[in-house]
């Protein structure tokens, strides 16, 4: 993506508050609420990102955390069967509210990829494991076994490896940060909704998964909405963005 699109995502994207705000909004027509429901947040280890985690922690309460390097989903079926049995269920229906966001910083000087941090002289890479996987993937080093001193970061390689091969366009994904981080929104995004399809097709549950790329700018973060959906039951319809 130019440049210029990235800063027209920054422009038009949405504060941390106003993002966590408009998820109850958008949710609230369908009976999810702050006391009826779980929140299960899957965003980068990244300390920036605390500050959008705190912000749905406000409006939703306590939430079950999935967060990995690059907002990779690696929970796996435990973790997720551990999260759904921590739902409220207080009038017989389990609600979980599901946020999947990687993100990426534009610097003061516009430099996509990198990000400006608080007592830093210097500019540092945001996600700087999203930009260690292009470093990787214009080596042509990819592939090999999971590594036990860096069992996230191999996994991430190989889930996106994947993902590059089935798509066959690793040579535009290697040069283009911005489309690299929107491919790791994506295989989040899939494998959440993998792992969930139990929930997703229980006529005891409702699941939302909102689905958006944060972007760190020198005006602060902004979040940039890509998918939002419901599951009512086993019915799905997509919620319009704000």
């Amino acid at each position: 993506m130019p440049l210029d699109d990235v800063r027209t995502r920054y422009r038009h994207g949405h504060t941390n508050e106003a993002f966590a705000a408009w998820t109850v909004q958008a949710l609230a027509p369908y009976g999810f609420a702050s006391d009826n429901a779980l929140a299960i947040i899957g965003v980068c280890r990244d300390e920036l990102m605390f500050p959008v985690e705190q912000a749905l922690h406000d409006e939703w309460g306590p939430a079950f955390d999935m967060s990995s390097l690059a907002a990779m989903v690696f929970l796996g079926r435990s973790g997720l069967a551990a999260a759904a049995n921590h739902a409220p269920g207080t009038d017989g229906r389990r609600r979980f509210v599901i946020v999947v966001m990687p993100h990426i910083g534009i610097d003061r000087d516009g430099t996509v990829g990198m990000v400006d941090r608080v007592g830093q002289r210097e500019p540092s890479t945001a996600c700087g494991a999203i930009v260690g996987f292009r470093r990787i993937l214009e080596s042509g080093r990819l592939g090999g076994a999971i590594e036990p001193d860096d069992i996230e970061m191999t996994l991430l390689s190989a889930a996106l490896s994947s993902a590059i091969d089935e798509a066959d366009s690793s040579a535009q994904i290697a040069t283009d940060l911005w489309s690299l981080t929107d491919l790791a929104r994506r295989v989040a995004t899939t494998e959440i909704l993998r792992l969930s399809a139990g929930l997703l097709e229980s006529d005891e549950a409702d699941v939302a998964i909102f689905s958006a790329v944060m972007i760190h700018g020198p005006d602060g973060d902004r979040i940039s909405i890509d998918e939002a959906s419901v599951w009512l039951g086993s019915n799905s319809e997509r919620l319009d963005l704000m």
